[in-house]
């Protein structure tokens, strides 16, 4: 990731980097100076070194106690000077910037152009004045918008608007990043600044294309486009298999097993559960998935723009999204008869022979990066919202069990079941009710392929 943190991106990047450099300077200064004179003293007056009768009280020393005011005051307007030189660019809001709004919410960035166009990647030219409004929900979390590349970072408030601007001097891809944990998909609240020559920006913003890139305008209309860039694609796939929630594929018309004040029960996945699952969220929790995850999103979203989600969401589960081709009949010719006159015989039909059909063996790696467990399981031992991965083949790991805690071995087994049932065994100084049962959304060769992946993490 900081995909161009090395560049000078933005105008006042130089600026930043030298207060930073300055900075970091004169603190190296100071340390080597501090333990420098710390070793010298230990050496040159070590008591083995040292006479009592050259022991003496000084009482005061003029010339160092004006050294020691004179010059930290010196350094500390030296430091003052370049810090507040580049803060002041950084906080000066030019009039004449191209403003764009910026909601960051959990666990997605969604920009809003003054045309109305809204995208989940901001586009932006080369040369122009900048500035975002940033913004959140009143019922998410606190965000932090962060370009490294441009030396820029402000905080994302709910209820609250901030800003921030810039200028960038050279075209690229850059990161975006939040900066402040904001729970359990705070990794992957990722996107980019794009910025591309003026020309190409003005054709763009005048097209119905949602990003530079596409060929042509989305397909699915207004519902595909929030659906990109209301953060709905981070959480809910449209090919069946599972992220945070559940996929959007086959869902309208589907029965649904849910949870309703603790209580199971069988709903149709039609456009008034759609509505109760956008405006109220934690109502109908399907099953194996945990409550409070999907942000109430009643604020955002307006009839219209609801109607155009429950239209995209219902041509998930259209004919041509489920069209199974089949074999092709081999087209039989005339007979002719003795006389030499063609004769309409009756053709015969040719069965098409069914073959075995081999499904693709699942691969582990990639089910551990597309169901989501990279979200909360690290593999190089640093802790998310549950615990790394890292080495756990024939570990010892000390679980929660019926309230009572045991050492286990992570085994196969203990893999298996924990993959399936995470809450019975809850791994000391985690949560239970985090992970969703995985043994409801997977096939047993997937359980085996990740936990055959696992065993290799070391």
């Amino acid at each position: 990731m900081l995909e161009g943190f090395a560049k000078e991106a933005s105008t006042f990047a130089a600026d930043v980097d030298r207060a930073f450099w300055i900075t970091i300077g004169i603190n190296t200064a100071m340390l080597l100076l501090v333990v420098g004179l710390i070793l010298f003293f230990i050496l040159r007056y070590h008591h083995s070194r040292v006479q009592p009768k050259e022991i003496r009280n000084i009482k005061d020393h003029i010339p160092l106690e004006i050294a020691w005011t004179v010059i930290p005051t010196i350094i500390l307007f030296v430091i003052f000077y370049y810090g507040y030189s580049a803060f002041r660019q950084l906080r000066t809001m030019p009039q004449d910037a191209f403003i764009v709004d910026v909601l960051g919410k959990r666990w997605s960035w969604t920009f809003t152009y003054p045309n109305g166009k809204r995208t989940a990647e901001l586009y932006i030219p080369v040369g122009e004045n900048i500035k975002l409004r940033l913004h959140a929900p009143e019922n998410d979390v606190l965000h932090s918008f962060y370009v490294p590349a441009f030396r820029v970072k402000e905080d994302v408030v709910p209820g609250r608007v901030n800003h921030l601007w810039f200028k960038i001097t050279e075209a690229g891809r850059y990161d975006v990043q939040c900066a402040e944990y904001c729970g359990t998909r705070h990794s992957y609240m990722l996107s980019k600044v794009e910025a591309m020559d003026k020309d190409a920006f003005d054709t763009w913003y005048a097209s119905d294309k949602l990003s530079p890139h596409d060929e042509s305008a989305p397909k699915g209309g207004e519902g595909e486009i929030l659906y990109k860039t209301l953060g709905c694609a981070s959480c809910h796939s449209l090919d069946g298999s599972i992220i945070v929630g559940p996929s959007f594929k086959g869902l309208f018309g589907s029965m649904v097993k849910v949870m309703t004040d603790g209580k199971p029960r069988e709903l149709t996945a039609n456009e008034a559960y759609i509505r109760d699952s956008v405006r109220t969220p934690a109502k109908d929790v399907v099953e194996g998935f945990p409550v409070g995850i999907m942000p109430n999103l009643s604020d955002q979203i307006n009839e219209e723009q609801m109607n155009a989600i429950i239209a995209f969401i219902k041509t998930q589960s259209s004919e041509e999204n489920n069209v199974v081709e089949q074999p092709a009949v081999e087209s039989v010719p005339a007979s002719v008869n003795k006389a030499g006159t063609e004769s309409k015989a009756e053709p015969e039909v040719k069965m098409p022979i069914p073959t075995e059909v081999k499904e693709k063996t699942p691969d582990g790696a990639t089910l551990f990066s597309t169901k989501g467990c990279i979200g909360c399981h690290s593999l190089d031992g640093s802790q998310r919202i549950g615990p790394s991965l890292k080495g756990i083949y024939q570990s010892t790991q000390k679980v929660v069990t019926d309230g009572k805690l045991r050492e286990v071995v992570a085994d196969e087994a203990y893999l298996h079941h924990s993959i399936e049932n995470p809450n019975a065994d809850i791994v000391e100084g985690f949560p239970p009710g985090l992970m969703p049962q995985f043994g409801k959304m997977l096939s047993s060769d997937e359980i085996d392929a990740l936990v055959e992946y696992l065993k290799g993490v070391k």
